[in-house]
Order: structure tokens, then C-alpha cells, then sequence
């Protein structure tokens, strides 16, 4: 079925013959038949036809800048909107502001002229949650297109960002994963960390709302109460805890973190490794899409690749016991996110290796940013892909 769109109009029309009941949208509203050549300033789309209704058409909701330009992961956007293409479907990124009672506006990639274009369409079969900042989540037309949406029967998904103290409280209610997160506090005050401290002798302090290592320390206590204060780039010792909240007291607080016990990683020629695992829902449950090793060179607080982590090839240290555990806890997670705080189509997780070999669960991302590794990379595109054709009941064969 093919529809065009006209830019400075902005109908839709449908080139089938002229008494076809043609809908679009998830509300189906009604296109005409198109009357002669194409217009000037007019578009064409080739879109799946079920029974009268076109699609399917999926909505990315990501965040306006400053500049009021869209912002997100271009990358990502790019390659679904060319992979939907080649099915025969459409994407539409839009934010939050433009969705109306019965339409949204936003950009569509034309993968033919290499271009995107502004454009108003009726309501999406589905949306996925690409917002890039945690602030624009609380604003009011996040909240409100969310409503909307739900109230609709529109599917919605990853439905936020994960806070971490929100994440570890739900592992420790989970009989079988409770034992795979290391400890950790929401920090309140100076004697609830000492006490935490204490109790550990090593600990990660890291922001509840952050990503990609950002913002991360590590502290460790000393005989005689001295503090050893590491970050990416520094490294102080404090006389005592009293001195190091003076310094440090107010940005933990105001930025929300949270104190996690310091796990002792295994390493590969003495420098630490961890796990980077893409997951997402396929046909019979959640799935691993594809698993990464980065490892830390200069400094071993963390392992990302802007804090000078390299890649490893998985197949460097790939067994059964990796891939049986990989697989039962993307299982587990993803039936727990999805549980308590809603539909997760994709998910990442930042996972490790301790020194006595036991599996440690570091973070698990809602929102993960594309994968370094092309593999990964292109097989996850396939896979939200063909999670959008499943989930909107658009579903040809599985690619």
C-alpha cells in the first residue's frame, strides 16, 4: 500500500483504488484516494496493509534541545528508520510537546534521498521511550503524553530511567537475585556512610541518576580513620570521614548517591574486565542479543571506554557457564523490570566477574546506547525491529 504525504498540506492520501477503506494510524483515521500525479512537495510511502488499516507506524519520543531541535542517539534512530523501511513500515521521532488528541509531529528519514523531513502523522501503533535526559521525564508533557498514551492502549516502551537505589531495592526483594547486586544505601548523612563504611571498608559511591561511569568515586578506609578518595583522574587521602564530607558531603546529597559495596573484580593480565550484555524481548521471553568484554588500562575504578576501558571480543573468555548464566538472568531481570515498573523491550547490563568467581550485577541500563561492536549493534537493530512489527500485530517473517 503506498500513502503520500503532502508537506505543505499535510494530508495523507492513498494511491489504491479510489472505493478502498483505507485507515492509518493507531486511530485509524481515514485517508482519501489520491487524484493525479504527485504533487509538488509530496512524499511516498510504501507501508503493510491489514486488513485496510496501513502501517505499521512507530513512534520514537525522544527530547527537544535548547535550540529546539531533537535531540537522542541520531545513530539509532537512523538505523531503525532504515530497517522499518525495508519492511515497509514508518518511523516518526517526535517529543513529547507535539503529541495532540489525534496526531504527532516530528522528523521521518527518507532512506532513498538520504534526508529527513518534518512531519504530522495520526496517532503511532507503538512508541519506544528514547527521551536522553532524565530531566525531561519529570517535565509535565512527558508525564501527561505518557497518560495519554497508556490510556489509549498504545504500547509504550522503556517506560524511564532507572534510579539505582530504585534498582537495588528491587534485587534485594527478588529471592534469586538479591545475592548478585553488591550492597548498597541511598547516602543521608555523614554518619549513615560511615557506618556503611564501616561495615565494608570499600566502597563505590556513584550518582542515582547517571550513566557511562560518570560521576563515580571510590573510597576505601584506613587504620587510624584516614580516607583514601579515588576517582577517574584523582586520588587524595582525607585525615578522617569529617574531612572528606566537608569536601565531598554536599554534591552526594544533592546529586542522590548511593554507597555500593566494593566488589574485588577478576582480572586479565592484572586489569580489571567486566561484561557489557544487551538484552531484549523475542518471541519465547527476554533474550541476550549480544555480549561485549571491556577492560580497564589506566586506572580500575571503571571499564568504559571514555574513561580509557579497550574492547575485548567475548569469545575470549565465552563458556557454557557465561552463557547459561547470561541467559537465565536477562530472563530474570527483564520479567522483574517489566513487572514493577513496566514494559522493557530492550535493556543493557554492566555485569562482572569477582575474584572468587562469582557473578556480580553492576547496573542495568533501560536506555543503552549502541554497542561498540557492529555484530551487536546490527543484531539488536533486528531484534527491536522486529519487536515493533510483533508488538503492533504488523509481523511478517521474522528476519
Amino acid at each position: 500500500m503506498i500513502l503520500r504525504f503532502n508537506s505543505e498540506s499535510k494530508e495523507w492520501t492513498h494511491e489504491a483504488r479510489a472505493e478502498e477503506n483505507i485507515s492509518f494510524g493507531f486511530n485509524k483515521i481515514k485517508v482519501p484516494a489520491s487524484s493525479g500525479p504527485l504533487p509538488e512537495n509530496s512524499h511516498r510511502f510504501l507501508l503493510n496493509n491489514l486488513n485496510g488499516t496501513t502501517g505499521p507506524l512507530i513512534g520514537i519520543m525522544t527530547a527537544m534541545s535548547r535550540k529546539m531541535a531533537l535531540s537522542g542517539n541520531g545513530t539509532l534512530f537512523h538505523a531503525l528508520q532504515t530497517e522499518v523501511s525495508k519492511r515497509d513500515g514508518m518511523v516518526v521521532i517526535f517529543p513529547p510537546e507535539t503529541l495532540v488528541k489525534d496526531a504527532i509531529t516530528g522528523v521521518t528519514y527518507l532512506p532513498d534521498q538520504q534526508k529527513w523531513i518534518p512531519i504530522k502523522t495520526p496517532l503511532p501503533h507503538l512508541v519506544f521511550n528514547r527521551i536522553p535526559f532524565r530531566h525531561a521525564e519529570l517535565k509535565p508533557a512527558f508525564t501527561d503524553a505518557v497518560k495519554y498514551l497508556s490510556a489509549l492502549g498504545i504500547p509504550f516502551f522503556n517506560p524511564a530511567f532507572i534510579n539505582k537505589n530504585k534498582l537495588y531495592s528491587l534485587f534485594s526483594r527478588h529471592s534469586q537475585l538479591r545475592d548478585l547486586m553488591p550492597e548498597s544505601i541511598a547516602i543521608k548523612s555523614m554518619i549513615h556512610l560511615a557506618s556503611f563504611l564501616e561495615k565494608h571498608r570499600g566502597l563505590y559511591l556513584k550518582p542515582a541518576s547517571s550513566s557511562k561511569g560518570i560521576g563515580i568515586f571510590r573510597i576505601r578506609e584506613w587504620s587510624g580513620g584516614k580516607i583514601e578518595f579515588f576517582s577517574h583522574s584523582y586520588q587524595h587521602i582525607y585525615p578522617s570521614m569529617k574531612e572528606f564530607w566537608k569536601v565531598k558531603g554536599r554534591q552526594l546529597i544533592k546529586h542522590e548517591y548511593i554507597a555500593q559495596k566494593e566488589i574485588f573484580p577478576a582480572s586479565i593480565d592484572g586489569k580489571r574486565f567486566d561484561f557489557r550484555v544487551h538484552a531484549h524481548d523475542g518471541p519465547d521471553g527476554y533474550e541476550v542479543t549480544g555480549i561485549g568484554i571491556r577492560q580497564s588500562q589506566k586506572q580500575d575504578l571503571t571499564t568504559h571506554l571514555p574513561n580509557g576501558g579497550v574492547i575485548l571480543p567475548y569469545v575470549n573468555l565465552r563458556n557454557e557457564k557465561h552463557d547459561q548464566f547470561f541467559s537465565w538472568a536477562v530472563k530474570q531481570i527483564g520479567q522483574l523490570l517489566t513487572d514493577e515498573l513496566g514494559y522493557f523491550g530492550e535493556f543493557s547490563l554492566d555485569a562482572g566477574i569477582s575474584e572468587s568467581g562469582e557473578y556480580v550485577i553492576y547496573e542495568v541500563n533501560s536506555k543503552p546506547m549502541s554497542f561498540d561492536e557492529p555484530h551487536i549493534e546490527q543484531k539488536r537493530i533486528t531484534a527491536l525491529v522486529n519487536l515493533f512489527f510483533r508488538k503492533t500485530n504488523f509481523q511478517p517473517p521474522v528476519l
